[in-house]
């Protein structure tokens, strides 16, 4: 059974333009485009971009990075094994659009985390000059379970090794560089 979104990351009539043009491209293979009811919008920026996701049953991902005129999609399986305590799964961040060596300074890497559990705020406890805020949105399964997707943005480059996000609770933290499966 499908994860549904909850309180404001469920796609609504403002998000019409969005979802046409985040579904507009090829979704990998093997996956379909899921009902408007089943996506979570994580983090809108303007009425056609933004960063989605949905988990058509308790193993299986996609995130969808839409912007102007780029697109992209990861989806697959959450690893056998959590890479760390409450953190399901880490995507390293990915160019935000189609780099050059003129647009580098423009540039900015997403990045995209599944941690396991409801509503509790993630944000960064040690931040790097650059980087932006984490965005979250939170999903249910019919069997209660919860999930939270994040999305953070950086400076296109190395990422600090120090720099951590955390849960309010402080019970799960991780490097906002990829966790090694």
């Amino acid at each position: 059974m499908p994860a549904r979104p909850l309180g404001k990351a469920a796609a609504s009539d403002r998000d019409h333009v969005f979802l046409q043009a985040a579904f507009a491209i090829r979704l990998p293979a093997g996956h379909q485009v899921p009902p408007a009811d089943e996506v979570v919008v994580i983090h809108r920026l303007d009425a056609e971009s933004g960063e989605l996701a949905w988990m058509p049953d308790g193993h299986t991902y996609c995130y969808g990075k839409i912007r102007e005129g780029y697109s992209s999609y990861t989806c697959g399986r959450l690893p056998e094994k959590p890479p760390a305590p409450g953190l399901l799964l880490t995507v390293p961040g990915e160019p935000d659009r189609v780099t050059t060596e003129d647009n580098l300074d423009k540039v900015r890497n997403v990045s995209f985390v599944i941690a396991e559990g409801g509503p509790a705020r993630f944000d960064h406890v040690k931040r790097r000059k650059g980087m932006g805020p984490v965005h979250q949105a939170v999903a249910r399964f019919p069997s209660g379970r919860m999930v939270t997707f994040l999305t953070f943005d950086r400076p296109y480059g190395p990422l600090d090794p120090e720099a951590e996000i955390c849960r309010s609770d402080q019970h799960v933290c991780f490097p906002s560089a990829e966790v090694p499966h």
